[in-house]
């Protein structure tokens, strides 16, 4: 048997410990059959013998939390990432330009914006939006997905009066100076509005040009951790496409919240369970929601947001109606993520994870608490004994850090994400950045486990900081372990797919600082290169 590809002349870290470097790697059938001098006697008149030219070679990424399809849909949107619009001139530039290409009556659909990272430090408001686009209904996302801004049209044509009522979970923000909306939508609220989705075919081929870069971040295999009903179509019928190579993990919306319909009683009236499907599509199971974010000030907190002694945050649901949904989903063999942010939220996910399940059930299941961001000295013992995923968002920490020291104070702040608390406790706690929430490059994540400085070089201390080993094996082997996937990806072993990147630099010996900095050379799937730089 001869080898389809040999690579060679790399500095291979594979993320195994029972051999933890090498220099060559052979590839048969996409997976990994040989290392190092074993792989000289595979070598065939049809091999394929590619040069590394000595540069650092890893497993390939998991984003283990992200939203791909949102991020692929926002394509379709106007961008409205702090990169492309610093201040709210440009924001409302973009709506104006936008406006006249759009026929009147139709939407205007925006997303990115970041209060904490505009000139302004604040968001547009209704009369600015106004002003911007009189005729066309319009509705801007922030960074989070949990806060939108939207113009008059938009409340008139969804059918909202002048002063709508708070739906459960959501609000309208009120300005304080003329009793009316300032156009400031909050969580739940934001799903009172008739804003059009986009199709399949559009979802298809957005995702196509999204992937490409997820391989340009080396990211080769991804959790989708809102599935819905057409998500799932999207994702099966990708798979058809010889061209999609991204190997995609999916979570079901559980239940109807945020304006999205659940699936758990379709789920479990089917009698799926997690991981039905193959090695480049499954399911894992089902996700709640609990609370919201700390940048648009809706986790659910302990205390109230600094300079805010009447706001600690949103919850979505009681105890006793998570503790019957979790326990359901459970007994049917599907694994439960629960969206947990601040103390109150994983405080709820705990309960319900443990009253549904034994310390020993739940080691089995490895059900999982997604961001797990403000949890308690008490929490991590908890997640310890259960071995319960700590689905850790430190990507958040270089990308909107800046707003977590604004909204919790430097206190709180630099207990956030606590990997060093992780590590000690015997947790594991993949990292993710939740895109498009964030960037979704994994190296701002490895910095930020690292280095723990926001964008603007702010410090959110350094005792939870972790060593540059541990933050790679969160993006590798650890987040496989999320996926139970740890046999077939996540490290570089003989059997597992040869997914790999290569990195210009080594970010072993690299100065931490340089880490954010380094590039993906090439990314390669299953032997195949499928991104190269060059």
């Amino acid at each position: 048997m001869f080898a389809d590809v040999i690579f060679y002349n790399a500095d291979i870290y594979t993320m195994d410990d029972t051999h933890p470097t090498a220099s060559r790697v052979a590839v048969k059938n996409g997976k990994i059959i040989a290392f190092d001098k074993d792989t000289e006697q595979l070598k065939g008149p049809s091999t394929k013998l590619v040069d590394i030219d000595g540069k650092t070679v890893l497993p390939g990424f998991i984003e283990s939390h992200g939203h791909p399809l949102n991020y692929a849909a926002n394509m379709l949107q106007l961008d409205l990432r702090a990169e492309a619009t610093p201040d709210i001139d440009s924001i409302l530039n973009a709506v104006r330009e936008k406006a006249k290409v759009t026929p009147k009556g139709e939407w205007i659909i925006g997303m990115g914006w970041d209060d904490s990272k505009i000139k302004e430090k604040r968001f547009p408001t209704i009369d600015e939006l106004n002003g911007a686009a009189p005729d066309h209904p319009v509705f801007l996302k922030r960074t989070c997905v949990h806060n939108a801004v939207a113009n008059s049209m938009a409340f008139k044509v969804s059918g909202l009066p002048e002063i709508p009522k708070d739906p459960e979970g959501g609000h309208f923000h009120i300005d304080p100076k003329t009793g009316k909306p300032s156009g400031l939508i909050q969580e739940n609220a934001m799903h009172e509005f008739s804003v059009p989705a986009f199709s399949i075919e559009q979802l298809k081929e957005a995702m196509l040009q999204a992937q490409e870069q997820f391989f340009q971040w080396g990211i080769t295999t991804a959790h989708e951790m809102a599935a819905t009903k057409n998500d799932m179509i999207v994702y099966q019928q990708l798979q058809k496409e010889e061209s999609f190579r991204l190997k995609a993990r999916l979570w079901l919306w559980a239940i109807d919240l945020m304006g999205w319909s659940g699936v758990q009683e379709e789920a479990l009236k089917l009698g799926i369970e997690s991981h039905f499907g193959n090695d480049r599509l499954n399911i894992q199971g089902l996700k709640y929601m609990l609370d919201g974010s700390v940048g648009g000030r809706t986790a659910a907190l302990d205390n109230p947001y600094e300079g805010d002694e009447n706001n600690d945050g949103i919850l979505y649901m009681q105890q006793d109606h998570l503790n019957d949904l979790v326990s359901e989903s459970i007994k049917h063999n599907l694994r439960v993520s629960i969206h947990g942010i601040g103390e109150r939220a994983i405080e709820m996910a705990l309960q319900a994870i443990s009253n549904a399940t034994t310390p020993e059930e739940n080691q089995r299941m490895r059900n999982r608490i997604e961001h797990c961001t403000l949890p308690t000295d008490e929490h991590l013992k908890k997640i310890a004994e259960y071995g319960i995923i700590a689905a850790s968002s430190i990507g958040f920490i270089y990308s909107i850090g800046d707003s977590y020291l604004a909204n919790l104070g430097q206190e709180r702040a630099e207990r956030v994400f606590p990997h060093a608390s992780f590590k000690k406790h015997g947790i594991i706690a993949p990292g993710n950045s939740d895109l498009p929430v964030c960037d979704g490059n994994p190296l701002f994540g490895i910095y930020s486990a690292v280095v723990r400085k926001t964008m603007s070089g702010q410090q959110l201390g350094t005792t939870e900081a972790i060593a540059v080993e541990d933050a790679i094996k969160a993006y590798t082997i650890d987040a496989a372990y999320s996926g139970f996937d740890e046999d077939i990806i996540g490290s570089l072993a003989i059997g597992k797919y040869a997914d790999l990147i290569v990195l210009d630099k080594d970010p072993f010996k690299a100065d931490p600082e340089s880490i954010k900095d380094i590039q993906i050379i090439q990314t390669i799937v299953e032997g195949k290169i499928v991104y190269s730089s060059t």
